[in-house]
């Protein structure tokens, strides 16, 4: 976590690199359905709002919700993999990512593919709130 608040003082090149390397492990832990990894940076009382084709209601508050509701995703869909399309610093400490996802279902064929577009905002180097939207431009 240290140097998570070391990179927030850094340049931006130094930044953009080592945010871009953090996305592509998390995008990495994801398509092996590694979900610790996923969110170990998320905070205690995170606020969260999930992609809205598998969830519609108020954002979600909790890491340990935030682990729940993905275990249940999982659970549901036996392929899951995201892939990061864009990734932009709006200022120090908020991202915006745009990112495809593919959930399947071999038992029931289900799928869904989605695009979504991500606002992560940190603190002293924790995700304290993280929104997901469908990308006005696919969705």
């Amino acid at each position: 976590m240290l140097a998570a608040r070391a990179v927030g003082a850094s340049p931006e090149p130094l930044r953009r690199r080592v945010l871009q390397a953090a996305f592509d492990r998390a995008r990495d832990a994801f398509n092996r359905g590694d979900l610790e990894v996923v969110f170990a940076l998320f905070a205690d009382d995170v606020e969260y709002g999930p992609p809205p084709p598998l969830f519609e209601g108020e954002p979600l508050h909790g890491r340990s919700t935030v682990l729940d509701f993905w275990q249940g995703v999982l659970a549901r869909y036996d392929d899951n993999t995201i892939d990061n399309l864009a990734l932009e610093e709006t200022s120090r400490g908020r991202f915006v990512r745009r990112a495809r996802l593919h959930h399947r279902s071999r038992a029931t064929g289900e799928t869904l593919d989605y695009v979504i577009v991500q606002t992560t905002e940190l603190d002293a180097g924790r995700v304290v709130r993280q929104i997901n939207v469908l990308d006005p431009a696919t969705g």
